[in-house]
């Protein structure tokens, strides 16, 4: 047994994938995994938690993204910002974190920003402010992923001339407002909207993180993020090869052209399916491998001597899982297609949700700018670029 396998697991999971819709915000299914304490996962064993390592935790993501791809990204965010909690110095204020999150609260992301500042740069328009009447937070958010739905939410602002900060506050403060206006064409239910800060009161033992000047080094949980990602299309990815097996299961005719009378015996068939199963079964091993890498770096941290080179491995490898699952999911899910006629294709199916989904996912960070880097990297030896999408 390991940190994320119990019965109580399989049954959430399973009332998940029963519950799951594109025409309704998961708040119960979102309350169930916060009751089953799900955003305590990777808390270590001395801080009250599980103990679970970032291989389990995808492995988890996958199974959650199967039954509920929206549940599953709206987590995504929540366990990067338990990171930041770990990354705390002993004492009250990392404690009452701790408790918060051993509690089941979850951490909403509140980071992007539309405008004309470029993307992954750490310059921000929301502004947290040093008053007569204390510390205040303005501006607003977009691509809040998750936000809709946690107790907190993590904010990172301008702080300083050349700085910035991340702090949290509750999601019910005064002067918060989350709004429910992301209308994607997949992950619609992910609350990824605006969030607005209005004069928002903010405390010394909130502010959780302080980066002096945009040189500094890049966060060292954005291979944990990107990849992330990756394991909610590979949850996609197994529902495409169930939702393809069902497909060809319950045809009883075929085309008078075809090989065979009935589907289930069509070797053309065969190998859709075949390469379909092939895709999940890749992807899945990929991130997981990855993930491998990501807790070598988080070993190092965990035992006071973080390794850069480490970081950086794991940041390549995540990339790297990137660029052939983004490719090779959009394949797969429009393949789902080429095993089951016209029928396939009707809006009761709902078939196309997986290639939505999986679109709106690789749009997080260009694919080909995550290749080039990558190919830059093999033959100059460059460094990836030091941003959150790497």
């Amino acid at each position: 047994m390991t940190a994320i396998d119990t019965p109580e697991l399989e049954n959430l999971l399973g009332w998940l994938a029963e519950n799951a819709s594109e025409d309704k915000n998961p708040h119960e299914q979102i309350d169930r995994v916060r009751a089953a304490r799900i955003g305590a996962l990777i808390l270590p064993v001395a801080d009250g938690g599980p103990g679970a390592s970032t291989r389990e935790l995808l492995a988890l993501a996958i199974r959650l993204a199967e039954a509920d791809p929206n549940v599953a990204h709206i987590l995504r965010a929540h366990f990067a910002h338990v990171h930041q909690v770990l990354r705390l110095p002993a004492g009250p204020a990392r404690q009452r974190w701790i408790e918060e999150i051993r509690s089941g609260k979850l951490f909403g992301n509140a980071t992007s920003e539309q405008g004309g500042t470029q993307a992954g740069s750490y310059r921000f328009a929301t502004r947290l402010t040093e008053t007569a009447n204390g510390t205040v937070l303005e501006g607003k958010k977009f691509y809040s992923t998750g936000t809709l739905f946690a107790d907190l939410i993590a904010v990172t602002a301008q702080y300083g001339t050349e700085g910035s900060a991340t702090v949290f506050v509750p999601t019910g403060r005064e002067g918060v407002s989350l709004l429910d206006d992301w209308d994607g064409i997949g992950q619609n239910r992910t609350g990824t909207g605006t969030t607005v800060f209005d004069n928002v009161a903010v405390y010394p033992e909130e502010i959780v993180s302080v980066r002096e000047n945009r040189d500094q080094p890049a966060n060292t949980d954005a291979a944990l993020l990107q990849l992330y990602l990756q394991a909610v299309m590979t949850g996609i990815l197994r529902t495409v090869v169930t939702d393809a097996k069902n497909l060809v299961l319950g045809r009883t005719r075929s085309f008078e052209h075809a090989p065979a009378e009935l589907p289930a015996r069509d070797p053309i068939l065969h190998e859709t399916i075949g390469e379909l199963a092939s895709t999940a079964y890749i992807a899945e091993a990929a991130v997981l491998a990855a993930a491998g890498e990501i807790d070598t770096a988080y070993r190092g941290e965990q035992r006071g001597d973080p390794d850069p080179a480490a970081f950086a491995a794991a940041s390549l490898a995540a990339s790297k899982v990137k660029v052939h699952i983004d490719r090779a999911a959009l394949h797969a899910a429009s393949a789902l297609f080429d095993v089951g006629g016209a029928s396939a294709a009707t809006r009761s199916r709902a078939l196309d949700r997986h290639w939505r989904n999986i679109r709106t996912l690789t749009t997080h960070n260009p694919t080909a700018y995550k290749a080039a880097a990558i190919g830059d990297s093999v033959l100059n030896g460059a460094p990836l670029p030091g941003n959150g999408y790497f």
